[in-house]
């Protein structure tokens, strides 16, 4: 396969291998961060990832037009002891386990799709198996990729797909969009009339529930619905305006949340509105912003198996005059905090893959700690948990730009961008295709 140059040094008998990875069911992008999971967990002890392209979907003659779904697709590259049958059965394997029906139409959408396209061996032709794959110069999605991700790699016996890619005519028509798989975004949807930088846009349930498909199809992972405005001088409403609110769009998204083409979180510390919520809906994620749920509405939530997101914050809604002691480092406050936090909901049932720390930015700290904890954050990561950071058009951008609150986007990305190279988990946003179009810019030049 010729020179690669991030993996040039491999262990005894280790091969480097190239996947393709595609889904066009469902919520595509956690299909995709789901199976690359699974392969850094069971074959891989570290890939490199390309970024997402959506393509066409390639249809026989005559083909139903139910058919006719975009997929993304993407390609990973990594080393393994495995023989190319047997890292084939893992493949097929892992598509099991994310979802894939055993039986299915050749040309048909399907949940994910893996396939072995390159190696560093010789080519490889069993009964199951080809090597380099046989479509791979058809398709110059996967030229463009593999381009993408390492301009020197070669072909067997033939150019390198940086060459390749090159020489094809406006390659850059072979896709629609780009994402990347991580860090993951969060999608805002504020069903409330006084959100600080987009009250009143959501209220309508029609609006509502076409901007959470619409964020999906932008490429946020979860979508998150706020009944309840937590900004400064907020007015809070009780449980029943909360679920009056959240009713009519869950229920339009009813379909899309059992046939998992969306992923919800519900913004709330209400325990009667989480627990009427969790009657009624399959969503995924509770989003406390007190970091303090009763004990009882937390055992149902981990018995459940649902994700939490726990926040730090000193009042709702905030105020200026509570802040964390400014004689201490506000990193010192959270860790000690995220430490007794963590302890508290083991207790309740939750494991640790199941806890979302959230340093709580612009509740209960002033513009200097907000930022202190942003260039900081990537020490929550030591408590084994997935870290989320909702720095979205927050107040504490006035200490560095004049920009209103909805005009705050452009600032919004940059920090962004810093939290990603700390290896945050979640970014919560309310743009999310200005986050993805920056990531994928931002991927692709540092190359990892």
């Amino acid at each position: 396969m010729g020179a690669c140059p991030f993996l040039t040094v491999k262990g005894e008998g280790m091969s480097l291998y190239s996947i393709a990875l595609g889904s066009n069911m469902g919520n595509r992008l956690a299909n995709l961060g789901r199976a690359v999971a699974l392969l850094e967990e069971r074959y891989f002890s570290r890939l490199k990832l390309s970024p997402v392209l959506e393509t066409p979907a390639l249809l026989p003659a005559n083909a139903p037009a139910d058919w006719d779904i975009p997929y993304l697709n993407m390609v990973v590259r990594g080393t393994s002891d495995l023989s190319p049958e047997a890292l084939l059965a893992g493949l097929k394997d892992i598509e099991k386990t994310v979802g894939r029906e055993e039986t299915h139409e050749r040309w048909g959408p399907r949940l994910i799709d893996l396939d072995i396209v390159l190696w560093d061996g010789p080519s490889f032709i069993s009964p199951t198996l080809t090597i380099p794959h046989v479509e791979l110069l058809n398709r110059p999605f996967l030229i463009h990729l593999l381009a993408l991700l390492d301009p020197q790699c070669r072909y067997p016996g033939g150019k390198t797909f940086g060459e390749m890619a090159h020489l094809l005519p406006d390659i850059d028509t072979c896709y629609t969009q780009s994402f990347v798989l991580n860090p993951k975004l969060v999608g805002i949807v504020n069903l409330t009339p006084d959100s600080f930088s987009d009250g009143g846009q959501y209220v309508d349930p029609e609006k509502a529930i076409s901007h959470a498909k619409q964020l999906v199809a932008e490429g946020a992972t979860v979508v998150e619905l706020g009944p309840q405005s937590t900004r400064p001088q907020a007015v809070l409403v009780d449980a029943e305006t909360e679920y009056a609110r959240l009713h009519p769009i869950l229920e339009g998204l009813s379909d899309d949340i059992k046939q998992n083409d969306i992923t919800i979180s519900l913004d709330s510390f209400l325990p009667e509105t989480i627990l009427k919520v969790l009657e009624n809906y399959p969503i995924s994620w509770i989003n406390d912003v007190t970091g303090n749920l009763e004990d009882r509405t937390l055992r149902t939530i981990a018995e459940r198996g649902l994700k939490i997101v726990v926040m730090h914050s000193l009042s709702i809604p905030p105020h200026r005059d509570q802040c964390l002691d400014f004689d201490r480092s506000a990193v010192e406050s959270l860790n000690q905090w995220s430490e007794l936090k963590i302890r508290h909901l083991e207790s309740c049932g939750f494991q640790r893959e199941h806890i979302i720390l959230d340093s709580g930015i612009g509740f209960g700290k002033s513009a200097y700690q907000n930022l202190f904890l942003l260039q900081h954050v990537e020490q929550l990561k030591q408590f084994g948990c997935e870290v989320m950071v909702g720095h979205s058009r927050k107040r504490f951008i006035s200490s560095f730009s004049h920009a209103e609150a909805r005009d705050r986007d452009l600032e919004t990305v940059a920090v962004s961008l810093a939290l990603a190279e700390q290896g945050v988990d979640y970014l919560r946003v309310h743009h999310v295709r200005n986050h993805q179009r920056a990531l994928v810019a931002y991927q692709l030049s540092v190359n990892r």
